[in-house]
């Protein structure tokens, strides 16, 4: 299996395949509307991402799943100067067909950035697809089931380095509370040695630990560490604005450190490659993905080998060929629609997954205004 991971990173050196976290995400950034404002002033925005996500699953790992709803977040945004903004709202998610709902939870973020060249977040981070982590080691699903983080984030950008390393603090406990606690810490590193108009090549390394424990907790499930991490070679060419090919490759890694295991496997391994081009609003991704009982706590469950759907029995080799296509079209000012359908050949069984994906968001401002909290 070590030379198979050699051998493949070595093809797509040489081959300067782009591999990239499958589809290119910013649709689904959390600040992707937010600026810095005058200091001492306020502005009011209202968010809403509203999504049907239906996942038609024939291999025998995960089952599928059908989301149809919508999150919506009034916030105020507030600027003590040029480097600290504070924000403050309400996060609500609503699933069609239920009568409840699903969510509703305070929206707290402190940003504070250019500290030694480096953004700090505190409270709802800028996570989930924005921290750009490949399938295997993040789940995709999560920008609508659990789409903000909670905790610390510091990131550096850079044109020669630039990372993302953050600590997400996940299930709260308190004294004889019946579950364990959890939390969940990461990083994704980019080294970019060529990074021009035209190219741009980087190293990459990532990973992320999920970790459940408590000593105060009536739980009696044993505490449990798990890692994955992943390390990769990704190159885009920029033919123009509108057009450019992403290639890449990475080997991602499984290891249960638990002192009883979570799933019975004690390490795995699986490698990914994909090959984007990206033309006005249009995506075009393809990608295949080899493994050996990987597994991924914090991944996209199509990947793993034991899932919801063959518990107990894992499916320690997988092989699967991947083809997508999205559509992203701005509607109006801050009103964007995002099409996506994807069709995942399993090699071994002989099983076909499509995915159905629409999004709807948008994003309103209002007038900032000066105010005077002495």
């Amino acid at each position: 299996m070590l030379n198979k991971t050699i051998s493949f990173a070595l093809v797509a050196m040489f081959m300067c395949t782009n591999l990239y976290s499958q589809y290119e995400n910013s649709f689904f950034d959390n600040d992707k509307y937010e600026d810095t404002i005058d200091s001492s002033h306020i502005l009011l925005h209202f968010d809403n991402l509203s999504y049907f996500r239906n996942c038609e699953y024939l291999s025998p790992v995960d089952k599928g799943s059908t989301y149809i709803g919508f999150n919506l977040l009034p916030y105020a945004q507030y600027s003590f100067n040029d480097k600290a903004q504070i924000y403050g709202g309400l996060l609500i998610r609503y699933d069609f067909g239920n009568p409840e709902l699903k969510l509703l939870e305070p929206y707290f973020k402190f940003t504070y950035n250019d500290v030694l060249k480096h953004n700090i977040v505190f409270g709802n981070l800028n996570g989930t697809l924005q921290h750009r982590m490949i399938e295997p080691l993040y789940d995709y699903e999560r920008a609508v089931t659990d789409r903000f983080e909670q905790g610390l984030q510091i990131s550096k950008p850079g044109d020669v380095i630039e990372y993302d390393a953050w600590i997400d603090w996940h299930d709260m406990i308190y004294e004889n509370d019946p579950k364990n606690e959890r939390f969940v810490a990461g990083y994704n590193l980019y080294l970019n040695p060529v990074n021009t108009e035209r190219n741009k090549l980087s190293l990459n390394a990532q990973g992320i630990t999920v970790h459940s424990a408590g000593e105060i907790d009536l739980n009696s499930a044993p505490n449990s560490v798990e890692y994955n991490f992943a390390y990769g070679l990704e190159y885009t060419h920029f033919f123009n604005e509108e057009t450019n090919l992403f290639l890449a490759g990475h080997a991602a890694f499984y290891e249960d450190r638990s002192n009883t295991l979570v799933n019975g496997l004690i390490d795995g391994v699986g490698q990914l490659g994909v090959i984007r081009l990206t033309h006005k609003e249009y995506q075009f991704v393809l990608n295949y993905w080899d493994s050996h009982q990987y597994q991924g706590p914090w991944g996209e469950q199509l990947y793993h080998s034991l899932g919801n759907k063959n518990w107990p029995s894992p499916q320690d080799y997988r092989k699967m060929i991947g083809a997508r296509v999205g559509y992203e079209v701005t509607i109006g000012k801050n009103l964007v629609f995002l099409n996506r359908l994807g069709f995942n050949y399993n090699v071994h069984p002989n099983k076909l997954d499509v995915t159905m994906e629409n999004y709807l968001r948008w994003h309103f401002t209002g007038n900032k205004k000066k105010v005077n909290l002495n």
